[in-house]
């Protein structure tokens, strides 16, 4: 079984409308059911194991699911510049203003060139720091103090701007209500 469809299948062992239910009624219950879901994926796994590769993508298509069944704006796997970005909040159109109102978060998969090549093109991208967020498996250490959502959650360590992945939705928002954003959604 693939991360994806074993992604799926704990999501609809938790229940669909489950999910939906607790994330509409209070966004802070995405952090329990995003531990939840990952926490049944690592079990169901038994003695295989997932990987930290496996991690990013489970974390990457369980965030694509959420961003989708709560209708937060979003786009996801677009190509700006020959970068392909993970996630853009609200949109890649908010870009052309100068960037304050726009999020992108970013899946690191790779090794720390890879991924110090990936935050320098990002950086060309979006020029607000504070707007670029990284999910990694293990804490990253860039030459910018970028938000950095980690799943291995034993590894935060003390990094000031590491946080838990599953705050992530929560997080985000956050910064939707930060932006006073004002097109359609559902939180």
């Amino acid at each position: 079984m693939d991360v994806k469809e074993l992604l799926y299948s704990e999501i609809d062992q938790l229940g669909i409308d489950f999910i939906k239910t607790k994330i509409k009624n209070n966004i802070l219950n995405s952090e329990y059911i995003i531990k939840q879901i990952f926490e049944e994926c690592a079990k169901s796994r038994g003695a295989q194991n997932l990987s930290p590769s496996d991690y990013i993508s489970l974390a990457e298509a369980l965030m694509h699911y959420l961003l989708a069944i709560t209708i937060t704006p979003s786009q996801r796997k677009i190509n700006i510049n020959k970068t392909e970005v993970s996630i853009l909040v609200p949109g890649a159109s908010g870009l052309k203003n100068g960037g304050d109102k726009v999020l992108i978060i970013q899946f690191l998969k790779g090794g720390k060139v890879e991924y110090e090549h990936t935050v320098s093109d990002l950086l060309k991208i979006q020029p607000t720091l504070d707007n670029i967020w990284l999910v990694s498996y293990c804490p990253v250490i860039t030459l910018f103090p970028l938000k950095n959502f980690v799943i291995n959650s034993a590894s935060n360590g003390t990094k000031k701007l590491a946080q838990p992945f599953s705050q992530l939705m929560i997080q985000i928002n956050d910064f939707l209500d930060r932006i006073n954003y004002s097109g359609f959604r559902i939180l």
